[in-house]
């Protein structure tokens, strides 16, 4: 059985490793962050997070374990990562072919014009970098 739910402080370091051994190269997690976890028992086979940075609310880091994908576990860590963002205006900046994914948690497309700064230069950096990337708010 997979349980989804917000991670404890102490599970982050755990958290991180997953992001690592899935090749993840955002952001570490820091104490600040609300961390939603999928596990399978003791192992984390989903994650996502929402990050503040520079007073905005991000959702970053949607991460499924491989053996895992096409089971809708991102969508469960999408559903407690919405939970958790209420009402407050949230950016994420995910890859392109996820724009439906993301349009179910109320994500809509915007363009780089209507970002704030920090994220315009994270998206110009992430598409300098080859990245099919766009912005989307909630």
């Amino acid at each position: 059985m997979i349980v989804t739910r917000p991670a404890m402080p102490a599970e982050f370091a755990d958290a991180q490793r997953f992001y690592d051994a899935c090749g993840y190269g955002g952001a570490a997690i820091v104490p600040t962050d609300t961390v939603i976890l999928a596990r399978e028992q003791e192992r984390i086979v989903a994650i996502g997070r929402l990050c503040h940075e520079g007073g905005l609310l991000c959702l970053r880091g949607m991460q499924v374990h491989q053996d895992f994908q096409r089971q809708g576990l991102g969508t469960q860590v999408l559903r407690e990562l919405e939970r958790a963002i209420g009402d407050t205006p949230c950016y994420c900046l995910p890859y392109g072919h996820l724009v439906t994914f993301y349009a179910q948690a109320g994500f809509a497309r915007v363009g780089p014009d209507e970002l704030p700064e920090l994220l315009r230069e994270r998206l110009a950096n992430n598409l300098q970098r080859g990245l099919d990337v766009i912005a989307m708010v909630r």
